[in-house]
């Protein structure tokens, strides 16, 4: 049976949907500190969403202000969560998808 574990990625995700933001509105609202190396685009947003990163890293501890504002949540509740939460290895037994191939018979000798 697949346990269905409360994650940040999975948190983040639901209350930009809940909010009507898409990734890339988010990203604008997430301006790191001019002390911080770490931008966050698009990328490394799906990549939070989709705990692909760990969100444990000291690198991200700026975010957990920015996401208790921008969705008005208790910082302490995301922290928790965020200790919890561990980076899912992508899983290359499944296929996503398959997509078709042309070759241009000009071009290819085929």
């Amino acid at each position: 049976m697949h346990e269905c574990k409360i994650s940040l990625g999975k948190t983040i995700k639901n209350a930009r949907q809940e909010h009507g933001f898409s990734q890339q509105d988010l990203c604008k609202l997430l301006v790191a500190p001019s002390d911080c190396s770490t931008t966050i685009d698009r990328c490394l947003l799906a990549k939070i969403e989709n705990n692909r990163v760990d969100v444990r890293s000291d690198e991200y501890d700026w975010l957990m202000p920015k996401f208790a504002e921008i969705f008005s949540c208790d910082i302490a509740w995301l922290e928790e969560i965020r200790q919890q939460t561990e980076v899912e290895p992508f899983d290359f037994s499944k296929a996503l998808a398959v997509f078709p191939v042309y070759f241009n018979e000009k071009t290819y000798d085929l």
